[in-house]
């Protein structure tokens, strides 16, 4: 039976906030256009915020007057013109705070991760909160124990969620992340013409890291793990590999490693910027991708890589041993010597094994398809709307 009219409006972030959070919604948009499902994306419009490079530190807070003290009003406002039936989908759920705004209407919230909800709780050493922080997580979590409906990007962040929130089970499920862009193998001589312009030169052996300098990245182990390989490689005569790391510079990481081996400033190489395209290219190109993450709420880069043909080394523990699967190699984040050992035996895998690997790994990217996606999505909202009578089934 085809379904009742009904539109969906997405709720996201500001232009300020981190590139996977605008994504996410956007890519929710567009699936949802392509199936002529009516949608509308509303996020906080920057007014106060522009005055932040003027305020120092109190910057911040003015984003957070658009964020939370502007934009619930015109959430509100917007959702009371609409006519017909509709769904809305708070697409971060670090926006939980809204679902008392929206609480009357169907509704859905996606949790990408519990991080910082866990770090405020004192679950997570490495990353104190500040008062204020642990404040605002508070509110974050008032909200989501309010929400009609979850849905995790994973099951290891379900796990945390209802562990932390203590909602019932019944109003959390899981919808696996899909690829938002069509990363595939790229043939060999566009991919090394693309990475020795990024490089500015010849294309050297590389092992890849894809991520940001958010603590959890745990680029400090990256280099300590890097720098690991680096010395079994010279004590067995071997020239080590360079380290590409798409994201920020590492600046204030590398300096401790770069009196030991100041060789590794050069070696170690930060590309900021990099489009999907030059991602593509370095995945297809990379020895291996090196994600030592400390924790994760899915973990995009694993999935990316071996949609790429890429072989995929990272920590031991989930979500990233659920979203790697079997095809990964996997390692402990807090021993960097013992993990360099795993990544000289996969830079030393004979040809026959490393293409068992590869296939596995493409393989095991089906389960993270963006039409997948969207269906799971789609069939959510149904239900909502048929249930509260505005649409559905």
């Amino acid at each position: 039976m085809k379904s009742a009219p009904f539109k969906v409006f997405l709720v996201g972030n500001s232009d300020e906030f981190q590139f996977s959070m605008k994504l996410f919604p956007e890519m929710l948009l567009r699936g949802l256009r392509e199936r002529d499902v009516p949608a509308e994306l509303l996020r906080p419009r920057t007014v106060f915020g522009k005055l932040a490079p003027w305020a120092g530190r109190l910057g911040k807070w003015l984003f957070y007057i658009d964020k939370f003290l502007l934009f619930p009003v015109v959430l509100s406002w917007r959702l009371r013109r609409e006519k017909g039936g509709f769904v809305v989908h708070i697409c971060d759920h670090s926006n939980g705070m809204y679902v008392p705004r929206v609480a009357c209407w169907p509704h859905l919230v996606t949790c990408h991760d519990v991080m910082p909800i866990r770090s405020a709780l004192g679950e997570v050493p490495q990353n104190p909160t500040s008062r204020t922080g642990r404040l605002f997580q508070r509110l974050i979590l008032a909200g989501l124990r309010k929400a009609g409906c979850i849905a995790c990007v994973s099951h290891a962040t379900q796990e945390h969620l209802l562990r932390v929130a203590r909602i019932p089970p019944g109003r959390c499920r899981v919808i696996l992340n899909g690829l938002h862009y069509p990363y595939t193998p790229m043939p060999v001589p566009e991919a090394r013409a693309r990475v020795a312009r990024l490089l500015g030169g010849e294309v050297p052996p590389f092992v890849l890291h894809v991520g940001g300098d958010a603590w959890y990245k745990n680029r400090g182990g990256l280099l300590a793990m890097y720098a690991a390989l680096r010395r079994r490689a010279r004590a067995q005569g071997a020239e080590p590999p360079r380290l590409v790391c798409a994201g920020p510079p590492l600046r204030r990481e590398l300096i401790p490693f770069a009196a030991e081996d100041p060789a590794m400033q050069h070696d170690v190489v930060a590309l900021q910027g990099a489009s999907n395209e030059d991602l593509r290219a370095l995945y297809s190109l990379a020895e291996c991708l090196l994600f030592p993450s400390w924790d994760e709420g899915f973990g995009w880069p694993i999935v990316e890589a071996q949609a790429c043909g890429c072989r995929v080394v990272t920590t031991g523990r989930a979500p990233m041993t659920e979203v790697g699967g079997a095809p990964a190699f996997y390692i402990d984040p807090a021993d960097p010597d013992a993990a360099a050992v795993i990544v000289a035996e996969v830079l030393r895998q004979p040809r026959a094994e490393r293409e068992a690997r590869v296939a596995a790994g493409l393989a095991n990217v089906s389960r993270f398809t963006f039409s997948g996606m969207m269906e799971e999505y789609l069939a959510l909202y149904r239900k909502l709307a048929a249930r509260s009578g505005e649409g559905g089934v």
